[in-house]
Formats: structure tokens, sequence, C-alpha cells
């Protein structure tokens, strides 16, 4: 039932466009490093507001959201990494820019539960193949 009700909060059009802007500055190269991601959405800018209200808002804070109900058994693991898209994969993309924001903002926890998430959806996809069905 909670897997239904997550899939409610975060599967809507807004979010739709957050993935859209995720693909865009991934593909473009801007996740590569925090001056570059600077560079692309400057802070103040039009787009660094759909960076902070679209994108983290709708993308980073799903996998941040699962990582808390998974760390307190709400969640179970084989239901959301076998149903949802791929926490280790988007934290891939954006370790690098979060990693330089937890510096430059001083919060070193900054979507620490969607690192752990990651960390965890790789820990269990070495232990669940795919049904060669």
């Amino acid at each position: 039932m909670l897997l239904m009700e997550y899939y409610k909060l975060w599967d809507t059009p807004l979010d739709a466009e957050a993935w859209a802007l995720f693909r865009t500055l991934r593909s473009d190269g801007s996740f590569e490093g925090l001056e570059r991601f600077q560079a692309r959405v400057p802070p103040g800018s039009h787009e660094f507001v759909l960076f902070d209200r679209v994108l983290c808002d709708r993308v980073l804070c799903a996998f941040e959201q699962a990582g808390v109900l998974m760390k307190h058994g709400l969640m179970h693991p084989d239901l959301y990494f076998d149903a949802w898209a791929s926490p280790a994969s988007a934290w891939a993309a954006v370790e690098t820019v979060v990693r330089g924001l937890r510096e430059s903002r001083g919060d070193g926890h900054l979507y620490a539960n969607m690192e752990w998430l990651a960390d965890k959806a790789n820990a269990w996809s070495a232990t669940h193949q795919p049904d060669p069905a």
C-alpha cells in the first residue's frame, strides 16, 4: 500500500518535467563538477530555480524520501528496487555536484538518504539478478 501511495506522490506531470531537466543536465555534462554545474545553472538564474524547485523537489527528494522510508523499515527493498528508477544511477549522475553543494552550503547531510539508498540499491542489485523470462 505504501508503495502505491509513493507512486501517487512522485508520478505527476511535474515529475515528468523534473526528469526531463535531469536528463538534459546529465547529457550536457552539467553534473560533471560543481564549477561546470554552476556555470550552466548559476545561483539565482531561472535554470537554478528549475533545478532547486523542480529537479531537487521532485527527483532527488523522491529518492531522499524512499531512503528514509526504507531505513525505518516502511518500504521493502525488493518492491522499491524492482519497480522504481535506479537510485544508484541517479546518484552516480549527481554525486559530484551534491558533494560540492554539501561543502559550499556547509551541509554534510544534504541528500544523505539518497546516497544511502544508492549504496543499498547497489548491494541489492548484486544479489538479485533479473528473471530471464
